[in-house]
């Protein structure tokens, strides 16, 4: 059951990032945006905390791939 439960929370998480808008366009931003997803999966605050440390996450991911793209 426990086993369950955690796969659930991690499909949700995932989902809830995959759900950006942000398209990387180079290998480190792809790279940022997977880590953001590992890093929401593995948040233990709030949800309201999670998910702005992922917006948060996202939005220097997009940064990161803008420079690295230039």
């Amino acid at each position: 059951m426990k086993s369950l439960r955690i796969v659930f929370v991690v499909l949700l998480m995932a989902g809830c990032a995959a759900g950006s808008n942000f398209k990387p366009k180079t290998a480190e931003g792809a790279n940022c945006k997977v880590q953001c997803s590992k890093d929401m999966a593995n948040c233990q605050g709030s949800s309201y905390t999670c998910d702005r440390a992922t917006a948060t996450c996202i939005n220097a991911c997009e940064e990161l791939d803008a420079i690295k793209s230039q």
